[in-house]
C-alpha cells in the first residue's frame, strides 16, 4: 500500500500544470539584446507591498538610465498580459540545439521575470528562440509605452 501511495503522488505531480500566481504583481523585469535596438530597454518595474510606492527603471537608446514613478495601472496591465498570454506556462529556458547555435554569428537573447506578493515568481530566458504567443511582445510594448510616458516623448513608428 505504501508503494501505491508513492506512485500516485508522483503521477499527480507529473500531471500538474502551472497556474497563474495569485496576488499583486510586485516586480517585473524584461530585457532584450540583439541586433534590433529598441528605443527603451532593460525594464525593471517594482512595487513596495507595504507602502504601494513603485518605481520604474529603464534605459533609453542613448544609454541614459531613468528611474521614474509609475501608475498602478501599468502593474495591472502587465498582470493581465501574463494571465491572458499564459506566460506562467513558459519554460525556464529556450535555446537552439548546440550544433545549430554553434555556427550562429548574430542572434538575440531575452530575460523575463515576474514576482508576486505571495512569493511566487515566473522566470524565463532564451537565446535565439522565443516562446510562442505574443506575451513578450505585449510586455515590451506596455513597458515601452510607460517609458515613453515617463520621459514625455512622442510615440515613434
Amino acid at each position: 500500500m505504501g508503494l501505491l501511495g508513492l506512485f500516485s503522488v508522483c503521477k499527480a505531480q507529473e500531471n500538474s500544470k502551472p497556474v497563474m500566481p495569485q496576488g499583486k504583481l510586485l516586480r517585473l523585469e524584461y530585457s532584450f539584446s540583439g541586433m534590433r535596438m529598441p528605443v527603451y530597454g532593460n525594464f525593471k518595474l517594482k512595487r513596495n507591498a507595504e507602502t504601494g510606492e513603485s518605481d520604474f527603471s529603464f534605459f533609453h537608446y542613448n544609454k541614459e538610465m531613468f528611474t521614474k514613478g509609475v501608475l498602478d495601472s501599468v502593474f495591472t496591465a502587465a498582470c493581465r498580459i501574463i494571465e491572458e498570454e499564459r506566460m506562467y506556462e513558459y519554460a525556464i529556458s529556450y535555446s537552439l540545439p548546440p550544433e545549430v547555435e554553434k555556427g550562429m554569428l548574430d542572434g538575440f537573447g531575452w530575460r523575463f521575470e515576474a514576482c508576486f506578493e505571495n512569493g511566487e515568481c515566473i522566470s524565463s530566458h532564451g537565446r535565439h528562440v522565443m516562446p510562442g504567443g505574443k506575451g513578450l511582445r505585449r510586455i515590451e510594448d506596455l513597458l515601452s509605452e510607460a517609458a515613453r510616458a515617463a520621459t514625455k516623448e512622442e510615440p515613434t513608428e
